[in-house]
C-alpha cells in the first residue's frame, strides 16, 4: 500500500494529528497510545519529516526534529506514560521485554534515553 502526501505541510499535519491522538491530555485515544501500529506510523511519519527536511536542504530543521525527538522525564508525553503505567493492571505482571516494547510504542515517535527507559521498566 502507498499513501501519497502532497507536501511537507500535509506531512506535518499528519504528524500533528498522530501526536494529538496519542498525547493530547483532553482527547487522546488510550488504545492508540501503546499500539504497535500507531507506533509504526508515528516513526514512519517522523522519519519522513526528517528526510524531507534534509532533502530540501533544511539541515537545521532536520536537526531540530531530531532534538525534539529526545524525550526526558519533564515532557508531557512521559508524564502520560507514567500515568498510564500506574493505571495499568497488567504492568506489574509483565516481563521486562513487554514493558520495554510498551514504552517504545507508547512514546513513539519520541525516544527516551536508555537510563530513563530502564528506570521506568524496573521501578514502576
Amino acid at each position: 500500500m502507498n499513501l501519497e502526501i502532497k507536501d511537507y505541510w500535509e506531512l506535518l499535519a499528519l504528524h500533528k494529528s498522530l501526536m494529538a491522538v496519542k498525547f493530547d491530555p483532553d482527547g487522546y485515544l488510550k488504545e492508540a497510545q501503546g499500539s504497535p501500529f500507531t507506533s509504526s506510523l508515528a516513526f514512519k511519519v517522523f522519519d519522513l519529516l526528517v528526510s524531507t527536511s534534509k532533502k530540501e536542504g533544511k539541515t537545521a530543521q532536520a536537526e531540530g526534529w531530531l532534538s525534539w525527538q529526545q524525550a526526558d522525564k519533564s515532557r508531557l508525553e512521559t508524564e502520560l506514560l507514567l500515568k498510564r503505567i500506574s493505571e495499568s493492571e497488567w504492568w506489574s505482571e509483565a516481563d521486562l521485554d513487554r514493558r520495554e516494547k510498551f514504552i517504545v510504542d507508547f512514546m513513539s515517535p519520541l525516544t527516551l534515553n536508555e537510563e530513563i527507559k530502564n528506570e521506568i521498566i524496573r521501578n514502576c
